[in-house]
């Protein structure tokens, strides 16, 4: 039987380029052996009945650690942070977290205003780019993993509505050769990913929900507010994670060169892909 893995896929923050401009947007990816996913699905079920979180019940960290009516108490939080780091130490998962400035992305583009937004659907489009970049970016890693490991493999993003769309539309752009991959990339992609499916509200994945975790902590990191959350112990959750993970931040350069464009010269990239 040929070998299987899942890239789980989930963000934080705002993907628009016209919301919340000076916050950083981030893709989260985790890569799980299938034969892995019930053993470490199984432990984190452990982990969520220890402390009290309904295990039939998706683990969503802002509820645990911040939303007002659903967070457990400061206490509680370090000791389930401590478990957490140590379990990420443990579990055989691959991390990759793709961040963006929105501002230096719409540097590069040569976007000045929100009025550069309107009109044609291309323009309307041009806020969900961050996604063209990052997804294709997971997707090419994705891709060579699995030529690496000889395995075939599927997609599982938690469901976010306009980005359901985004990353569909990337895979299709990677598949059919037209993301400036370096040599060999679009063929794994095209060759090595059989699937995507999206997890509406309530789906249980402990897969998606490490994938949260991750995505979630590591948003506290690239906002440099983890000093903030000491007493709760996730800043020992991002050590974990710093040691495990790989990190891309998608700079103006790298921006202009996926577009083919100089700066300023979104316009260009419109009228050849309209």
């Amino acid at each position: 039987m040929k070998k299987c893995s899942t890239l789980f896929i989930d963000e934080s923050g705002k993907s628009s380029l016209a919301e919340e401009e000076n916050q950083p947007f981030i893709l989260t990816g985790v890569i799980l052996g299938d034969s892995e996913i019930p053993a470490v699905e199984g432990f984190f079920n452990y982990i969520k009945r220890k402390n009290g979180i309904d295990p039939d019940k998706p683990f969503h960290s802002y509820h645990i650690f911040e939303h007002p009516r659903t967070k457990i108490s400061p206490t509680q939080a370090k000791v389930l942070s401590n478990t957490l780091a140590e379990y990420i130490s443990l579990i055989p998962i691959e991390i990759n977290v793709v961040v963006i400035n929105k501002n230096e992305f719409k540097s590069a583009l040569g976007i000045k205003s929100k009025d550069d937004f309107k009109g044609t659907r291309e323009r309307k489009e041009m806020r969900q780019y961050p996604y063209r970049v990052m997804a294709s970016y997971l997707f090419g890693w994705f891709g060579k993993e699995l030529e690496t490991s000889k395995s075939i493999g599927q997609i599982i993003a938690d469901s976010r509505k306009a980005s359901d769309h985004e990353l569909l539309k990337t895979l299709h752009l990677c598949k059919e050769g037209l993301i400036p991959y370096n040599i060999g990339y679009k063929e794994a992609v095209k060759d090595k990913i059989t699937a995507i499916c999206f997890a509406e509200k309530g789906f249980l994945s402990g897969g998606l929900e490490i994938t949260d975790l991750i995505s979630y902590v590591t948003f506290f990191k690239a906002r440099r507010l983890l000093h903030t959350v000491n007493n709760l112990g996730i800043d020992n959750i991002w050590n974990q994670i710093a040691k495990l993970g790989k990190f891309r931040k998608i700079d103006e350069i790298m921006v202009r060169r996926f577009f083919d464009i100089k700066k300023g010269e979104v316009h260009k990239y419109l009228k050849n892909n309209s």
